[in-house]
């Protein structure tokens, strides 16, 4: 079970540090806030709108970098199969991802610095408690932009890629498996692009399709990072049958070699015993008259 080990499994895991980042972003900072349960959170937390708007600013490039980084991953693994552990060793995935992550807190960070005074909540008649944070959710709504279609880009080149590179050659089942779980992994970020461009189009207007989209993220964002658990579970069975059934296979074919090389040596081990008695009878000599 090596496979487990390999360089696509210590990206998911990576990924599933992000995932478990968001979710909890997402279910313990941003909803409870939003629909301000049991009359906890007011107007005046300046500090806690402060924290959430920064954490939504980062959660999305922190999100969106590791899809990147796991698609570039496939790539290799289809073009250059033969160089894929050595090109993705440990360090490389650590030092890949962990950078990623730090660039989009670093880029980020000075202008959250710079607006952070923006930042506050403002109730509504309905009892809902928005966030705005004026040029800082400008930017907030230009980086989710940018993000969105960067890792929707990337990640639809190097798929379609390795898509073909499958219809060309043939290749192993199980690395058509983790490819196809890459893939659906990846689809919700198409339904990501397009909300945050609407967002970005209806930002200044503040107007009804501006909430939908915003109320939106919040179930997209649970979609995104459960999703693709459930689905790499499902294909770790998959994968898992598959090899077992494949060393069953090859077992099998084992024994049936066995088999048959035990009856040969059973036949010769029959026949040895009669050539001995042919040697040892006497062949009667012509005398010289």
């Amino acid at each position: 079970m090596l496979l487990f080990k390999s360089s696509y499994y210590s990206l998911f895991l990576l990924q599933s540090v992000a995932d478990f980042y968001i979710f909890v972003f997402v279910e313990i900072i941003m909803r409870p806030r939003k629909l301000n349960y049991f009359n906890l959170f007011s107007e005046n937390m300046k500090s806690y709108a402060v924290f959430s708007m920064a954490n939504l600013i980062f959660s999305r490039g922190i999100l969106c970098s590791g899809h990147i980084v796991i698609a570039l991953n496939r790539l290799t693994a289809f073009y250059l199969p033969l160089r894929q552990e050595r090109i993705w060793s440990s360090w490389t995935i650590c030092l890949s991802v962990i950078s990623l992550w730090m660039l989009c807190i670093v880029v980020s960070t000075p202008v959250i610095i710079s607006h952070h005074n923006d930042a506050h909540f403002f109730l509504t008649q309905c009892g809902v408690l928005y966030m705005s944070g004026g040029p800082l959710g400008e930017y907030n709504s230009y980086q989710g932009a940018v993000v969105s279609v960067v890792t929707v880009a990337v990640c639809s080149a190097c798929y379609t890629c390795s898509y073909r590179k499958t219809k060309q050659r043939k290749y192993a089942m199980v690395e058509q498996r983790l490819l196809l779980c890459a893939i659906a992994s990846a689809v919700p970020f198409c339904i990501e692009m397009v909300r945050s461009i609407l967002v970005l189009l209806s930002a200044k207007l503040k107007n009804d399709l501006f909430k939908t989209m915003t109320s939106l993220w919040f179930y997209e964002m649970g979609a995104i990072v459960s999703s693709s658990v459930w689905l790499q579970l499902i294909i770790n069975k998959n994968v898992r049958d598959l090899i077992l059934n494949r060393t069953s296979a090859n077992q099998g074919s084992r024994t049936h070699s066995d088999v048959i090389l035990r009856k040969m040596i059973t036949n010769q081990s029959n026949v040895a015993p009669a050539t001995r008695r042919i040697s040892t009878v006497s062949v009667p000599v012509r005398e010289k008259l």
